[in-house]
């Protein structure tokens, strides 16, 4: 479990944003109210911090001495406070803090949330710097590394999209205008050839200030735009922001292609993809197979525990069978207790293995459930013969989970 430093005096607001945390995150929030307190803290804990939440003005430390002291053991900041000037602001920003927030603000402690969602989340966020110049690059890595971003940086155009080839996981571009051997602008182009605006956000960065640079990077496919010399704040509202939207469509995908109660593909989306691959089996002579899990008696689960355990135990299969198979499979839930299953790529025999191992361990599986061990099996039909169309696929799958349940069910049966 994470675990989140709060150093805050004031005791109303500090159980407000300790509750809030730990409400929202599954995390250990330890609550100091002084530089002391929090020194003894450190003295006493051996495991890190994910981040720390500090006031700035402390009965024993009323100049943000905690800032440095908190920072010295590699634990990122955001600064919560009521005390705003601009000299305060210079010199909370000078300590390379992750945000600078003022407590006046009711929507400050929600903005807190999300950064913290930001920072734990960080470590598996990757973003490409691509800049030509070494000492620019690296202060925007620096930027970058505050939040704990993955962060990969390129020299040249060519440069970056030989990484990005490497690393199609890629979630932002950070890329200047005048570079040697191809520009910005350019470089934005031939990115958005394989990665779209909904995988991957672009920001393009220059010294120009006419806004045509701007308007060509926009044009070009480019998420956003920033003017050099620019502000941390700034530069960080702009990547929270671009991330964010990633998530949101990501969010709006999810809703519209996977099952509400397990998070499989739903039965549409099992179709609008499946078609694909199969059409693409047929054209590259390429093995497939469909697979048909349907759970036993399940109606006698309903019956005996009632629906919600009847779910727990729908989810728990879906567990099962996702962590079975591949990335590269496509796992979805028609509805109840069936489920359908395409695996490109894949042997007669190789299916065979997969779905009975997958037999295999529902039926080892305990389901623990309001003091109850619950067991189920499954029966499975598989079709591994490459047909003409996917619903002929499917059909052959149902005729071979019929056969399994006719034989005693708990059996996987393939043709």
């Amino acid at each position: 479990m994470k675990r989140i430093l709060l150093v805050e005096d004031s005791t109303l607001f500090g159980s407000s944003v300790k509750e809030k945390i730990e409400s929202k995150f599954e995390c250990a929030v330890h609550w100091t109210k002084s530089l002391k307190d929090t020194e003894a803290l450190f003295a006493e804990q051996e495991e890190d911090f994910a981040i720390g939440i500090l006031d700035f003005v402390l009965p024993d430390a009323q100049n943000g001495e905690i800032i440095d002291m908190v920072l010295d053991h590699g634990v990122p900041v955001i600064v919560f406070s009521a005390l705003f000037s601009d000299d305060v602001r210079k010199f909370i920003w000078s300590r390379k803090v992750v945000d600078y927030l003022l407590k006046k603000r009711p929507e400050s402690v929600d903005y807190v949330l999300a950064l913290i969602k930001h920072v734990m989340e960080a470590e598996n966020v990757k973003i490409l710097i691509v800049e030509d110049s070494r000492l620019y690059r690296r202060s925007v890595r620096e930027l970058l590394e505050v939040r704990k971003y993955h962060v990969l940086s390129a020299a040249t155009g060519n440069e970056a999209l030989e990484i990005i080839r490497k690393n199609p996981d890629i979630r932002m571009v950070i890329t200047d205008y005048y570079m040697k051997e191809m520009d910005g602008v350019e470089l934005t182009s031939q990115i958005r050839k394989t990665h779209t605006r909904d995988e991957m956000a672009i920001i393009g960065i220059s010294s120009d200030e006419d806004g045509v640079v701007s308007a060509q990077f926009i044009k070009s496919g480019a998420s956003d735009f920033l003017n050099k010399p620019f502000l941390a704040e700034e530069f960080y509202c702009r990547v929270t922001q671009n991330l964010d939207l990633l998530d949101y469509i990501q969010e709006v995908k999810d809703l519209s292609s996977k099952d509400f109660l397990t998070g499989l593909y739903n039965r549409r989306y099992f179709f609008d993809l499946g078609k694909k691959i199969h059409a693409s089996a047929l054209r590259e002579k390429t093995k497939i197979a469909v697979a048909t899990v349907d759970i036993d008696y399940f109606k006698r689960v309903n019956d005996t525990h009632g629906h919600d355990v009847g779910d727990l135990v729908i989810q728990s299969v879906s567990n099962i069978l996702a962590n079975a198979c591949r990335e590269t499979d496509i796992v979805s839930r028609f509805g109840g207790e069936e489920f359908c299953i395409l695996t490109p790529n894949i042997t007669p025999a190789d299916s065979l293995k997969l779905f009975e191992r997958v037999r295999q361990t529902i039926q080892d599986s305990v389901i623990q459930v309001q003091g109850a061990d619950i067991r189920v099996t499954a029966s499975i039909g598989v079709c591994s013969t490459l047909l003409k169309t996917l619903d002929d696929m499917i059909v052959r799958s149902d005729q071979m989970l019929y056969r399994a349940k006719n034989q005693g069910r708990n059996k996987v049966q393939i043709t």
